[in-house]
């Protein structure tokens, strides 16, 4: 009996799918705010060591966790989602099984993706999703996983932002979470919240690496020119320093000033100076010159000329 059999998927048959067994077209990587920072201005996801009580905690192995996993009561991992095309991750690698985690409720499955031959180590299982019978399996061309625990994917190597398919602002469990515990302060945090922060340090510092998704048309609303996260990360900022109109108490409109005003304050929230954020834009006259600025730098960020802030 091999030693993932116990987590075998069962592949369709006759057009069915049994329940447990879904496609496989698109893994995840959640992090919370900060770790998502440093993915934007890194450009990408860099490996790391396996830090927990993995049998590769010693193997000296840096790797990036994905999962196929998304969850109805939130991630216990974080509120940002980098998600990557499967298919594209997995031409053409080896796979070796690393260990099962029993003690995690639904149970983890662990499968390294790496280019090496490690068939000779005494860590890890050479795996062949086409032969063997385990919780990931390819069928004619199709990646099929057992949706009833969870996957964890490691694979040794940095995957660059120019790979990523979805970036998405998610729930966080609001019970428990695997990197702070009961500490963690984005349990509560509403995803608007979470989509404001992070807008607004991709937009106050420059940051394009996410350009080719946040540039998708809108899926809700066709006519949109950018993605629906988009209009959630401006509702999440007007959210934080526009709707109080007692703030503005500045005498400052002009086109290059609010611009620049705006960006700073972008910047500072982006960054969690909230308080700092509102002080500076109230160094504008009103409202509406946040507005008018709100939408200049979104235009000039993804070079439009007709976007709007959607204020339906």
């Amino acid at each position: 009996m091999a030693v993932w059999d116990d987590y075998e998927v069962t592949l369709p048959s006759g057009g069915t799918t049994p329940t447990g067994t879904a496609k496989l077209e698109t893994v995840h990587h959640v992090v919370h705010i900060p770790a998502a920072r440093r993915i934007l201005e890194d450009e990408g996801i860099r490996a790391g060591l396996v830090y927990d009580e993995s049998r590769l905690n010693k193997a000296r192995m840096s790797v990036v966790w994905l999962s196929a996993n998304t969850w109805a009561y939130g991630s216990i991992y974080g509120n940002v989602q980098f998600s990557f095309p499967w298919e594209t991750l997995a031409k053409g690698r080896r796979f070796y099984w690393v260990e099962a985690m029993d003690k995690y409720s639904p149970p983890a499955y662990r499968i390294l993706m790496t280019d090496r031959d490690l068939s000779s180590s005494t860590r890890v299982t050479s795996y062949d999703p086409k032969t063997d019978g385990g919780p990931l399996k390819e069928q004619n061309g199709e990646w099929f996983w057992n949706t009833k625990c969870t996957s964890e994917f490691m694979i040794d190597r940095n995957l660059d932002l120019s790979e990523c398919s979805g970036f998405e602002f998610i729930t966080h469990n609001p019970n428990y979470c695997r990197l702070n515990g009961a500490s963690c302060p984005d349990r509560a945090q509403h995803t608007q919240v979470t989509a404001g922060r992070m807008l607004a340090f991709i937009l106050g510092n420059d940051l394009h690496g996410l350009d080719h998704i946040l540039k998708q048309p809108s899926i809700f609303q066709k006519h949109r020119e950018l993605a629906d996260e988009v209009d959630v990360g401006i509702s999440g900022i007007w959210l934080a320093l526009g709707v109080n109109k007692s703030r503005f108490k500045g005498t400052l409109k002009k086109r290059t000033s609010r611009q620049a005003v705006l960006r700073g304050a972008l910047a500072l929230y982006g960054s969690d100076q909230k308080e700092a954020a509102r002080d500076l834009v109230s160094l504008l006259t009103s409202q509406e010159v946040l507005h008018q600025a709100l939408e200049e730098v979104v235009k000039q960020h993804f070079d439009l000329t007709g976007w709007t802030i959607d204020t339906a």
